[in-house]
């Protein structure tokens, strides 16, 4: 069995790993896409608000450009005029004037080819045309403009997280391969660059500062539904493993007590077996004294038997079904004392049996023949499981409208281990093979089983060479 049960583990194991590692991985792939989908987002509403800032400031922004390349043109034409003083001013400006849309058709086409790096080959209708870019003044002032338009946009669609939106210089980033340059940013939680200055190699671009939060938030069900998932399954597979561990357990209880119950029930049967075989063939008939003798050791074992029998009984209705209960008024305090006098009348052993009560009426609604056997139970063991000097102390007091009853003993008392075993059916504390003591495990397991549908507990508090006590509590 416990090669079995060890499998069996090793299978739970390798089944709830493989199940986890595959939830894992879907997880990771739901994060990866989430991601992908961010940052493209983001590309996609930075263009926008690009386009949307060079529309609303169009004019403003062509006038400044034409002034500023009116005043370039000037300079320059100043300057050839101090140098060469004969040459004719318009001619200059002319030359001067062309040579410089030459060069910003150049500029145009360097944009051009060091955007399609980041353009997959296809035109994107979020791509910003080359005057747009040309025309704008990239100043700090146009960068903090943007980004707190690009702040109010990624808000208003709930895809904001924290970020920095700036220009950084891109030395031979046209020349590198398009899926390593995009892994590398991909990795870095930045955007696509911008490309806003071919000449100097510089782009524009958003720089996400840590946004795992407000990734793993955008995929919450999934990532909490499968940790719920997981979290059952571990659950179950624990609950499977408990409930085998004690199936097998009760399995080994009941071989037990079925051993047990066998060798006792074999006992009283042989001693009958034995007394009338003598009665048979050793002419006991005709000696009334021995065949009294005979008669009355053949009733005490079949008496003894029948006792058996109906323990095994009780403990099996109160089980399944619970024992029907007939309460009536009767002095709990009158009852322990008969008990008490039983038990010393029985015992084979030198007893002393102390009995304290504190309460001024012990007036209990119960069932009186129950209760009588859950005593007669208790000082049983207290006997059998006690040194040749058996000392008892029992005390009884009322405690918010409880009867507490206490019933100690100088035995040998009970393993920390096994104190809430022994009120299990068929349970015996392990002594090895032997059992010094006679029994089933049934006694304690019909005395908790009596007091629970009493609506009261028991407690047990041992200490092995020193003894046991039994705390009851009963409602009145």
């Amino acid at each position: 069995m416990l090669k079995k049960y060890k499998i069996l583990i090793l299978a739970i194991i390798l089944t709830a790993g493989g199940i986890t590692l595959v939830l894992s991985i879907w997880l990771y792939g739901n994060y990866q896409n989430r991601k992908m989908y961010f940052l493209g987002a983001a590309d996609h509403v930075l263009f926008d608000v690009i386009q949307d800032f060079y529309q609303e400031n169009e004019v403003d922004l062509v006038k400044q450009n034409q002034l500023q390349r009116f005043d370039r043109v000037e300079r320059v034409v100043a300057a050839i005029e101090n140098r060469y003083p004969d040459v004719n001013r318009d001619t200059i400006k002319k030359i001067v004037e062309t040579n410089g849309h030459n060069h910003d058709s150049i500029l145009d086409e360097m944009a051009i080819s060091k955007r399609g790096k980041f353009s997959g080959g296809k035109i994107s209708r979020h791509l910003i045309s080359t005057m747009a870019i040309r025309n704008i003044n990239w100043d700090q002032t146009t960068v903090d403009s943007l980004s707190r338009r690009l702040e109010s946009t990624l808000r208003d669609r709930n895809q904001y997280s924290p970020f920095e939106l700036h220009i950084v210089k891109l030395v031979g980033v046209d020349s590198m391969n398009r899926d390593e340059v995009y892994q590398s940013r991909f990795k870095q939680f930045k955007t696509r660059p911008i490309l806003i200055d071919p000449s100097e190699d510089k782009y524009l671009e958003i720089d996400f500062i840590d946004p795992r939060s407000f990734l793993l938030y955008s995929i919450g069900w999934q990532l909490t539904t499968s940790v719920l998932l997981v979290l059952a399954l571990i659950g179950t597979f624990f609950y499977l493993l408990s409930t085998i561990r004690k199936q097998n357990q009760l399995a080994m209880l009941r071989r037990s007590f079925v051993n047990n119950m066998t060798h006792e029930l074999k006992t009283p049967v042989s001693t009958v077996m034995a007394a009338v075989e003598s009665i048979q063939r050793y002419g006991a008939k005709d000696d009334k004294e021995r065949m009294d003798r005979y008669l009355n050791i053949s009733k005490h074992e079949l008496e003894h038997l029948s006792d058996m029998i109906e323990r095994v009984l009780q403990v099996d209705i109160a089980e399944t079904n619970g024992v029907t209960l007939n309460k009536t008024s009767f002095n709990l305090a009158v009852l322990i004392d008969e008990c008490v006098e039983n038990t010393r009348l029985f015992a084979k052993k030198v007893i002393r049996i102390n009995f304290q009560n504190s309460t001024q009426s012990s007036i209990i609604q119960a069932d009186h023949a129950h209760i009588k056997n859950v005593l007669t139970n208790l000082f049983d063991n207290a006997v059998k499981y006690s040194s040749e000097e058996v000392e008892i102390d029992v005390h009884l007091e009322e405690i918010n409208n409880q009867f507490l009853l206490q019933i100690r003993d100088n035995g040998h008392g009970i393993p920390k281990a096994y104190q809430k075993s022994v009120f299990e059916l068929f349970f015996r504390v392990p002594s090895g093979d032997i059992h010094d003591v006679k029994g089933f495990g049934l006694g304690l397991a019909y005395v908790k089983q009596i007091i629970d549908q009493h609506g009261g507990s028991i407690q047990l508090d041992s200490e092995l060479s020193i003894g046991s006590n039994f705390v009851i509590r009963l409602p009145k």
